[in-house]
């Protein structure tokens, strides 16, 4: 009993030094970052931002992790993504940018209305990092971010990553 007394003892002191820095620091990373993080799932999507449930590589192995930062500026949206895919070093992806709502019957390519794409290469460690912008259309209410990597031998993305959540960008 005395053991686990001083191990609730231990415990609570470590939360007490441990949670004044976090909430400082997240509160410090959103009032100097000034936009929304956003985690990325490797879900495969439709232009409608629903999931693809019978997709032949579904569920994919999550082969790398990464996050976006996504702004919105006046009439601009913008993504500074990063992706870490150590087992892909030197690797090209696609990334793009998403403005929502849209029809899921709709394309959303590079090309198409709403969208911006841009290449991320990454480096011999597997990092990139790429910042995709696009003009807020009329009606916009929010973005997400695609990063996917061709596939030779199919239409289908050989690896992909998509926006946990549609941030909000007002409209």
């Amino acid at each position: 009993m005395r053991t686990l007394t001083r191990l609730g003892t231990c415990a609570a002191a470590a939360a007490l030094l441990i949670t004044p820095t976090a909430s400082l620091t997240i509160g410090t990373a959103a009032a100097e970052g000034g936009g929304t993080t956003v985690v990325f799932d490797n879900y495969l999507r439709r232009c409608d931002f629903s999931k693809v449930s019978i997709a032949p590589k579904v569920p994919s192995p999550m082969l790398g992790t990464g996050s976006a930062i996504v702004r919105a500026s006046g009439s601009r949206a913008v993504a500074e993504v990063h992706l870490v895919d150590g087992t892909e070093p030197g690797m090209h992806f696609d990334v793009g940018l998403i403005e929502e709502p849209r029809p899921s019957s709709s394309t959303c390519g590079p090309g198409d209305p709403g969208t911006a794409f841009t290449g991320m290469d990454l480096d011999g460690a597997g990092n990139g990092t790429a910042t995709v912008a696009d003009a807020i259309r009329p009606g916009t209410t929010g973005v997400w971010v695609i990063i996917e990597r061709a596939n030779p031998n199919s239409q289908n993305p050989a690896e992909f990553y998509t926006s946990e959540f549609v941030v909000p960008v007002g409209s």
